[in-house]
């Protein structure tokens, strides 16, 4: 979804990157990065070549803060600064993607949610309908409104294979989460990455200009 979500962008060409802050389970550059520029149809940047965009990668697929402390570091939330700040003035756009749920350790003082919190970033929140989704989302939309935080929509995710009934049945789930939660119910369908120029991202990205 974040790769896809660069791609638009680009298409209407757009000065845009993507980061991920952290990737666990690889070693080099983040594998999510390839993915990204993959599906951006984009070769790597001068930044990824440079791990600014992917300022911590660890070889065990773990939680974040546990990778880092078995590699015998930590990771430093003022490098993760400094990393952003420098795509943010090269890009016009910057598309950051998580690792491991927005309530996951980064370090033994910071999560995840409240690093992104203490920015002010608005939020797009990703879905699907696999077991558990309608738990996964409103926990989260929950924790983000719990920080004040600025969510701009909810990405429905339908790659894979899915009974219908659970499709319709965790959609309309997911929609009445938002409206439960005061957010907007913006909620933009990813039907699969082949149908990508179907996506309508436009009405997620008009929440962030109108704020």
């Amino acid at each position: 979804c974040t790769g896809l979500l660069a791609r638009y962008l680009l298409e209407r060409s757009e000065r845009v990157s993507t980061m991920k802050l952290v990737q666990t389970g690889c070693s080099g550059i983040a594998e999510d990065i390839l993915l990204h520029r993959r599906l951006m149809k984009t070769p790597l940047s001068a930044e990824d070549q440079e791990g600014i965009s992917n300022p911590y990668v660890f070889k065990l697929p773990a939680s974040p803060h546990l990778a880092a402390t078995l590699e015998g570091t930590t990771i430093e939330e003022e490098k993760l600064n400094e990393a952003v700040a420098a795509m943010q003035k090269r890009y016009q756009w910057l598309v950051l993607e998580g690792a491991g749920g927005l309530l996951v350790p980064i370090n033994s003082e910071l999560l995840l949610l409240d690093y992104l919190a203490s920015h002010h970033w608005p939020l797009v929140l990703v879905s699907s309908p696999r077991l558990g989704s309608i738990n996964h989302t409103r926990l989260s939309l929950e924790a983000v409104k719990n920080r004040g935080m600025q969510l701009l929509g909810l990405v429905y995710n339908l790659h894979g294979s899915y009974e219908p009934e659970m499709v319709r049945d965790t959609l309309r789930e997911c929609r009445r989460a938002l409206r439960d939660y005061g957010f907007p119910e913006t909620v933009v369908l990813v039907p699969d990455v082949t149908e990508s120029a179907a996506i309508a991202w436009g009405p997620l990205l008009a929440n962030m200009q109108q704020k």
